[in-house]
């Protein structure tokens, strides 16, 4: 029982990066899946990349 928790709180751990990454390219105007995976493949830089993109949800 304890190693279900333990995975469990490893794998919560692992998603929130991709979902604030790809929450965030949503309401700036970029594809959702797209950030998600470059999110989980570089989850803190991603979000500091796409504060340097120009914004696409006003046009």
């Amino acid at each position: 029982m304890g190693i279900l928790i333990l995975t469990s709180l490893f794998l919560s751990s692992i998603m929130v990066f991709p979902m604030i990454t790809a929450n965030l390219a949503r309401r700036l105007g970029r594809p959702f899946k797209t950030w998600f995976v470059i999110g989980f493949l570089l989850p803190v830089i991603s979000v500091f990349i796409l504060f340097l993109l120009p914004d696409k949800s006003e046009q």
